[in-house]
């Protein structure tokens, strides 16, 4: 098992396997851009109550993170993703990536990667936005009713 950590650095989330992987969205986390080495992905929801994921690239969606239909790159059988309030794990074929977000915002998101995992940086990054954009989600929905109980 080897540990990755994605740190926010200059507005965008970096993460620490290699140079040149990193998110960049925008305040209210609808969608957002991946860079890695090997190309550049739009990465949003896949509808409004921000469930599914996916990742789109010039050739296509490699990756698509949804309880209930899942695919990343590379061989290998069906993945599937839990996605939960502090986390979320992905798992195929005895292959896991577990992802923890901090307890405040802005601290750095822990990942656990358990077995080989192609287009890992992808893979990981989508993960960290289709959680963070959930618990943006959750916050947005908090102030309106916060705010709209206030008058």
């Amino acid at each position: 098992m080897i540990t990755l950590t994605v740190r926010k650095q200059d507005g965008a989330f970096v993460l620490d396997s290699g140079p040149g992987a990193s998110l960049r969205t925008g305040w209210t986390w609808r969608c957002g851009e991946i860079r890695t080495g090997t190309g550049r992905w739009t990465v949003e929801p896949t509808g409004r109550r921000r469930i599914g994921f996916t990742a789109r690239g010039e050739h296509g969606v490699p990756v698509r993170l949804d309880p209930g239909r899942s695919h990343v790159p590379g061989p290998g059988g069906v993945a599937r993703w839990a996605p939960g309030r502090r986390g979320g794990e992905l798992v195929r074929d005895g292959h896991r990536l577990a992802v923890r977000l901090p307890g405040r915002p802005g601290g750095p998101i822990r990942v656990d990667v358990t077995g080989e995992w192609a287009e890992l940086e992808l893979v990981v990054l989508t993960a960290c936005f289709a959680l963070m954009s959930q618990r943006r989600r959750r916050t947005l929905i908090m102030m309106a009713a916060v705010g709209g109980g206030s008058s």
